[in-house]
């Protein structure tokens, strides 16, 4: 069977949010006008519309897709975990994992995801707490006990804390198996600090 091959438009598409994406990651969001980034891209800022439909569209569209990819990877778990001990570290395990390849998507979502209409925010909060539901169940699961309120406010704070930590742990020292492992036994202590100190 023959390989279908990206279109043109497909490809220079591609090409155009891998730029863009690495010019938001380095300069900040709001610090890159569309000047900016059509000087970067090497097009003229007339022809920038041709390429995308706006800069805060560009912006939605790669936050959604790092949230879709978490579901993705939450999925996959829940899927090959035989027990909720393995579904719970297999689901921080992926999480940590993914910013190997996207990184700059998690900046920008912890970063600057204050930079999208009021509406886009609203579909990344869903997606979020689509994705934060995901560790809530795992942690009901390995406890035996339903998370209240207290508890689901401290696993959203666990879920910022895995989006931000490999950004604040750089390690130049540590190979990146050790880094990693390092990584994983942080978030796995703030965790049972978390679990620990709240009382639903």
């Amino acid at each position: 069977m023959p390989v279908t091959q990206p279109s043109p438009d497909c490809s220079r598409y591609q090409t155009t949010r891998s730029q863009a994406l690495r010019l938001f990651a380095e300069r900040g969001f709001s610090r890159v006008s569309m000047r900016d980034l059509a000087d970067y891209l090497g097009i003229r800022p007339g022809s920038l519309y041709n390429h995308i439909d706006s800069k805060e569209a560009l912006l939605f569209e790669l936050i959604e897709e790092l949230y879709e990819q978490l579901l993705h990877g939450a999925r996959q778990v829940q899927r090959c975990a035989a027990t909720p001990a393995e579904r719970l570290n297999g689901l921080l395990e992926a999480h940590l994992r993914l910013h190997a390849s996207m990184g700059a998507y998690f900046r920008l979502a912890e970063y600057d995801g204050h930079c999208m209409a009021s509406e886009q925010q609203a579909q990344i909060r869903a997606l979020r707490a689509r994705y934060t539901q995901q560790l809530v169940e795992s942690v009901e699961r390995v406890t035996g006990q339903p998370a209240g309120n207290n508890r689901r406010a401290a696993l959203s704070g666990i879920v910022a804390l895995l989006n931000q930590l490999p950004a604040w742990i750089e390690a130049p020292e540590l190979s990146p198996t050790a880094r990693h492992e390092l990584l994983r036994d942080m978030v796995l202590s703030a965790l049972r600090g978390a679990l620990r100190g709240t009382q639903d």
